[in-house]
């Protein structure tokens, strides 16, 4: 599999998959971020210690960031 970003102007190997749009992605083109974990326990939400990690692309990080 290619990554979207890079077809226009070649090709490169897609190392991850978009979490928002499902684009692939290469090292180049991917942004990887902490997500904190929760998750519902007894009558409330625990955080999890230890955060996930959340790999998008440009411009799905573009859009998140605008909110």
């Amino acid at each position: 599999m290619n990554c979207y970003d890079c077809t226009p102007a070649g090709t490169a190997a897609a190392v991850a998959i978009c979490r928002n749009c499902g684009a692939a992605l290469c090292h180049q083109h991917a942004w990887s971020a902490p997500q904190t974990v929760t998750r519902v326990q007894g009558v409330g939400q625990s955080t999890l210690p230890d955060p996930a990690r959340r790999i998008v692309c440009k411009v799905c990080r573009g859009a998140t960031q605008s909110i």
